[in-house]
C-alpha cells in the first residue's frame, strides 16, 4: 500500500512538472498575443452595441446568440486548432519530444500533464472575453425582464463553449502527435468539413462535432428560430449530444496515448 501510495505521489510530481513547462510554454507563444485580440474582438462588437444602442435594429438576446455563436463556431475552434496541434507537436517540431520519453515518466501521464496545461491555457484565454461580453450585454435594461434564466442560458451556453475546447484539443492533440502537417489537416477539419456540414442538411451533419456541440447549445426562446435555421431542423437530443462529445473525446485521447507508445519518432541529424 505504502508503495502504492509513493508511486501516486510520484506520478502526481510527474503531471505537475509536465504541466508547468507546457504552461509557460504555451502563455510565453508569439501566437498568445494573437489569440488574446481574437477573444477579444466580440468584447468591443459588445461595447460598440451598448454605446450606440441601436435598439430599432437588435435586440439584447440577439447580439448575445451572435456573440456567443462566434465564440463556439470560430474563436474556440482556431484557439483548440493552434493551441492543441501544438501540445505534441511542437515537441516533434523542436526534436525535443525524445528528451521526453528518456524520462523515467510513463508516456501517458506526459499526455495528461500537457492535455491540462493546454485546458487551463485556453480557459484563460477565452474566459475573460466570454465573461465580460455577456455583462455588458446584461447592462442593458432590456435584459432585465429574467436575470436568472438569462444567467442559467449563459451558464450553459459556456458550459459547452468548453466542452468544444476539450473535444477538439483532444482531435488536435492526435492531429499534432501523429500528422507531418497537423495545422493544415486540422484546417480542412475545423474550417472545410465542420462548416460544410453546417450548410448540408441530413444525416451526414451527425458525422460531425459541430452537429453535437450545436445540437447542445442553449438558446433565449426568442432566438430558437435562428439556432433552428443553422442547424437546419436536425438536432440531436442534449443526451446523445453530450455522450457524442465524450466517445468523441475519449476516442481521440486513446489514439494519441497509442500514438506515443507505437509511433518512431526519428529525426535527420
Amino acid at each position: 500500500m505504502e508503495k502504492y501510495n509513493k508511486t501516486k505521489v510520484n506520478l502526481m510530481k510527474a503531471i505537475a512538472v509536465i504541466f508547468e513547462i507546457t504552461f509557460n510554454q504555451t502563455i510565453k507563444s508569439k501566437k498568445t498575443i494573437f489569440m488574446v485580440m481574437l477573444a477579444f474582438l466580440p468584447v468591443f462588437l459588445t461595447f460598440y452595441f451598448r454605446l450606440a444602442q441601436p435598439n430599432h435594429i437588435v435586440s439584447p438576446s440577439f447580439v448575445l446568440f451572435h456573440v456567443m455563436s462566434f465564440f463556439l463556431l470560430f474563436v474556440s475552434m482556431l484557439v483548440a486548432l493552434f493551441y492543441g496541434t501544438s501540445i505534441i507537436g511542437d515537441e516533434i517540431d523542436n526534436k525535443t519530444i525524445t528528451y521526453l520519453f528518456t524520462r523515467p515518466i510513463p508516456k501517458y501521464i506526459i499526455a495528461i500533464g500537457k492535455f491540462c496545461a493546454y485546458l487551463v491555457g485556453v480557459f484563460l484565454i477565452l474566459i475573460p472575453p466570454i465573461m465580460i461580453s455577456f455583462l455588458i450585454i446584461l447592462s442593458d435594461s432590456r435584459m432585465a425582464g429574467d436575470y436568472s434564466y438569462t444567467v442559467d442560458t449563459f451558464a450553459n451556453q459556456l458550459g459547452v463553449i468548453l466542452l468544444a475546447l476539450i473535444v477538439y484539443g483532444a482531435i488536435f492533440m492526435f492531429f499534432g502527435s501523429r500528422l507531418k502537417h497537423p495545422i493544415i489537416a486540422g484546417m480542412l477539419l475545423a474550417f472545410g468539413w465542420e462548416k460544410i456540414t453546417l450548410i448540408v442538411p441530413g444525416i451526414i451533419r451527425k458525422f460531425s462535432v459541430v452537429h453535437y456541440l450545436i445540437s447542445a447549445f442553449p438558446v433565449a426562446p426568442d432566438m430558437q428560430n435562428a439556432l433552428d435555421e443553422m442547424s437546419k431542423g436536425a438536432s440531436s437530443s442534449l443526451a446523445t449530444s453530450l455522450i457524442m462529445i465524450a466517445i468523441i473525446t475519449v476516442v481521440f485521447w486513446g489514439l494519441t496515448i497509442f500514438t506515443l507508445y507505437t509511433k518512431e519518432y526519428k529525426f535527420d541529424s
